[in-house]
């Protein structure tokens, strides 16, 4: 590029791109160009792929080096060969290149998932994430940024399908002898696809808006704003990918940690990562945060969720754990040289309770279980100076300290001291704990008099009593637990021990044992990722924040949510605040604002509830695209056989999936009425969810079974109504019984039964 034509590319003065009318064959022949470049790029990436499998194998099975080193050696050998397998490796994706840029001095690069050079050292494809490849996403017919013609490819697999080109600088285009081959447009063909159970990456189709949040330095907390349908969470992934490629040392090495709020979100999303060729991220749904083994089911009334949310039930837990801790014996008698000595009950609760109160959650040995051996050192100081008394007492000569007078190996074999043991400092499991509390062994209003109010007290114990497992809103609960608990010694991993021959790596004349550490990072207790990205990110309790912290104390963060769509009735009002929450006092949000899935007709009906939530319009997302027919109020006596008789209808009719989306009291009706109504060929097309299982996923027809029902369920009902009702991609039913409206119902045709239908 010339230094005028750069000054034009920062002004953005450019000619308009010309409508050039291509000439007969001149798709024909582009085709054909792409196909064969486009074959050059799958073959490399298969014999790359092959070379880097045989080389991990034949690494892995070397069994000639004897020392430490050799050993270390091969194993770095073959983790390499093996991280470049997995680079190549990319599944079911539709586009391994997906696009091509001409640029104004004349050269050319195509755009993709990898980047793959040939023998000779030409670049055959550029890394989408590779900085040569952003102008790909923003450059613009006002800011072409040194694009003359942008090309996007359509591929299924090895074969291109078609192609569209956008001359983006026409006095450019003119000069290199560019022209324009027309086609569908990536965008609208992937808005315009039916859906299946997995999100897809949008790679291919990333907007200018998206892009720049992508390619978003990593260095606090970037809050990813937006209603539904802007593309939030897709975006959040591929920024996870975008991270991992310009600093893999790093996000890498400590991976890369994604929170979604339900197991069916995090299965809906998890394909889009390996399809962009990074594995190393963990995605867990907001239950798997509770201790391994711990059955989670549903969530809690937004009222209850509020109270168990509360930042006072750490201080609830805290005496809890007291309260939970088995009695102390009244006396403990203990014999040594010949003086009997007992020791009250009442004198050990006192440096129990002592100890207790020097408990640090997520303060390097401050747990629990970190202070034992602290605690088992001051109950041998108290026992031993209630003994030197006794001893003295009596005449005798008392040893200046216990060390080496064999008082320790007496109080060891002591059969008193060792149930005192037990009960003063015991090995405890935080669910143990929790269920204390739950069940009133431990009782609630006394341990959260002063930090709860009555009403919050009896609500609470009365949801606990009725629950037959722990709920989502319980996890926060037990992690704080766990956090103020730490690990059993019993329980923690025993080191490693060197080997006897093994010499190490030599330095000058000093021997030294090198260890490579190996992070484990889908471990349980492993609490240092690098990144942290946080889905649905309204809906999170203070106390959830407090566990989703302590995953990465020292991580950036991408939070993802939308206001509009909370789930419970007092959280953070807006992005600062959440911020607060995790322990940032600096926080960029960036908003997106138009909605790719919702069709326009859908969009207007959703502005409604939108505004009866108590929201402004203008928040609302601008929708780009007609379905060309509003949504459909259907009125029915029986609301069950009536949604059946629809997602039959829907199914026969064309591809794509049908979200069945309800009140959580109606759901187990409408999966029985389901699945005997529809054929076991159709059934995997159709999921039914409570509607906060729905967030974040999308469907190509939902059916929304009694929106009024879900409006009166809570004081966030009409909110929950506007998650509903922005899940379709292609058509929305509204099934009520007669008599019933929701907000929105002016925006629908309206389908009743006959009078004498309902007599």
């Amino acid at each position: 590029m010339t230094p005028a034509a750069g000054e034009a590319a920062d002004r953005g003065d450019h000619e308009p791109a010309p409508v050039v009318e291509p000439r007969p064959g001149d798709k024909r022949a582009a085709l054909a160009a792409e196909q064969e470049h486009l074959d050059r790029i799958h073959d490399r990436v298969e014999l790359l792929r092959r070379r880097a499998e045989e080389r991990a194998a034949e690494a892995a099975a070397d069994r000639s080096g004897v020392t430490f080193q050799a050993r270390y050696e091969r194993d770095v050998t073959a983790h390499h060969h093996a991280s470049r397998r997995a680079r190549f490796t990319f599944g079911d994706v539709e586009s391994l290149a997906f696009g091509r840029l001409d640029l104004s001095d004349g050269d050319e690069l195509h755009v993709g998932r990898v980047s793959v050079i040939d023998e000779d050292g030409d670049v055959l494809l550029v890394d989408w994430r590779a900085p040569a490849a952003a102008a790909f996403y923003q450059a613009t017919a006002a800011r072409p940024i040194g694009v003359a013609r942008r090309r996007t490819l359509v591929t299924r697999g090895r074969e291109l399908v078609d192609l569209d080109d956008e001359l983006l600088d026409g006095t450019a285009a003119e000069r290199l002898g560019l022209r324009a081959v027309t086609g569908q447009g990536a965008l609208l063909a992937a808005l315009s696809r039916d859906r299946s159970g997995t999100m897809r990456d949008i790679v291919a189709t990333i907007q200018g808006e998206q892009d720049r949040i992508i390619r978003a330095p990593a260095t606090g907390t970037l809050v990813v704003s937006g209603g539904p349908g802007t593309g939030k969470t897709v975006v959040a992934l591929h920024r996870v990918a975008y991270l991992l490629y310009r600093d893999r040392d790093r996000f890498e090495g400590r991976g890369v940690l994604v929170i979604g709020p339900s197991a069916a979100f995090t299965e809906y999303t998890a394909r889009v990562l390996p399809a962009l060729g990074e594995d190393r991220a963990v995605q867990r749904p907001l239950a798997a945060l509770a201790p391994r083994g711990t059955r989670i089911r549903g969530w809690d009334d937004p009222e209850t969720a509020r109270i168990k949310g509360d930042l006072a039930m750490v201080e609830v837990l805290q005496r809890t754990l007291s309260r939970a801790l088995p009695p102390i014996p009244p006396t403990t008698r203990l014999s040594f040289d010949g003086t009997t000595v007992s020791m009250r009950g009442t004198t050990l609760e006192t440096l129990r309770r002592r100890h207790l109160e020097r408990l640090r959650v997520d303060v390097p040995g401050g747990a629990y279980h970190d202070r034992a051996p602290v605690v088992a050192d001051a109950l041998a100081d108290a026992l031993f100076s209630a003994w030197a008394s006794a001893h003295r007492a009596a005449g005798r000569r008392v040893p200046e300290d216990r060390e080496g007078s064999g008082f320790n190996a007496t109080v060891d074999a002591a059969p008193e001291v060792t149930l005192l043991r037990r009960c003063l400092w015991p090995d405890v499991d935080a669910e143990a704990v929790l269920a204390a509390l739950a069940t009133g062994e431990v009782p609630l209003d006394e341990v959260a008099d002063g930090l709860l109010p009555a009403v919050d007290v009896a609500r609470l114990a009365a949801a606990w009593e009725r629950a037959s497992s722990w709920t989502i809103d319980d996890v926060a609960l037990l992690d704080e637990l766990v956090a103020l608990l730490g690990t059993p010694t019993a329980r923690r991993p025993t080191p490693r021990r060197r080997e006897e021959d093994d010499e190490g790596i030599r330095l000058s004349t000093e021997a030294l044992h090198v260890e490579a550490p190996v992070v484990d990072v889908e471990a349980e207790g492993y609490r240092d990722f690098a990144h942290v990205v946080v889905d649905e990110a309204q809906d999170l309790s203070p106390m959830q924040w407090r566990a989703v912290s302590r995953r990465g104390p020292y991580a950036s963060w991408t939070v993802v949510g939308d206001l509009a769509q909370r789930s419970r009735v007092s959280e953070p009002a807006d992005w600062e605040a959440v911020a607060a929450l995790i322990g940032r006092r600096a926080v960029e949000i960036a908003r997106l604002e138009v909605n790719y899935r919702t069709p326009s007709e859908i969009a207007e009906l959703a502005t409604e509830v939108l505004v009866a939530a108590g929201h402004d319009p203008s928040l609302a997302p601008r929708a780009v695209r007609s379905a060309g027919q509003r949504p459909r109020h259907l009125v029915a006596r029986d609301a069950a056989t009536a949604s059946v008789e629809v997602v039959e209808a829907l199914l026969a009719a064309r591809g794509g999936t049908v979200g069945v989306l309800a009140d959580d009291e109606d759901v187990a009706g409408l999966e029985r009425a389901i699945a005997s109504g529809v054929t076991r060929d159709e059934i995997d097309r159709v999921r039914v969810l409570e509607v906060r299982e729905a967030k974040g996923l999308e469907f190509d027809d939902v059916v929304v079974v009694g929106p009024d029902r879900i409006v009166e369920r809570s004081e966030v009902g009409t909110h929950q109504l506007y998650v509903a009702v922005t899940r379709a991609t292609r058509s929305l039913t509204l099934v009520t019984e007669p008599g019933v409206t929701f907000p929105g119902d002016d925006h629908c045709d309206r389908s009743e039964p006959a009078a004498e239908d309902l007599a």
